[in-house]
């Protein structure tokens, strides 16, 4: 589900998967009964990017201690794309 928000508009839409950008100030808050946050609102990850919720990982800006550099989010998105291929082999 999407939500506009200039007009408020939601739009339903099946997903297999989501990557969530979350421009200059991440907004993790969608998925706040799925995820372990800190007081700040950033979420708690292991090493690997993972979350309590499977399938779910996290990166850049919304984990706990980023730099919030670009290196680092690419660096992350990478752990994030290759924990995924392991997952997805592991179930076939």
């Amino acid at each position: 589900m999407f939500e506009d928000t200039l007009n408020r508009e939601i739009t339903e839409v099946p997903v297999r998967a989501v990557l969530v950008y979350g421009g200059s100030r991440a907004d993790n808050s969608f998925a706040r009964l799925l995820l372990d946050r800190d007081k700040a609102g950033s979420v708690r990850s292991g090493e690997d990017l993972s979350t309590r919720t499977e399938r779910l990982l996290v990166a850049a800006d919304s984990k706990v201690n980023c730099l919030r550099q670009v290196a680092t989010e690419v660096g992350d998105g990478a752990v994030a794309a290759v924990n995924l291929e392991y997952y997805i082999a592991e179930k076939r």
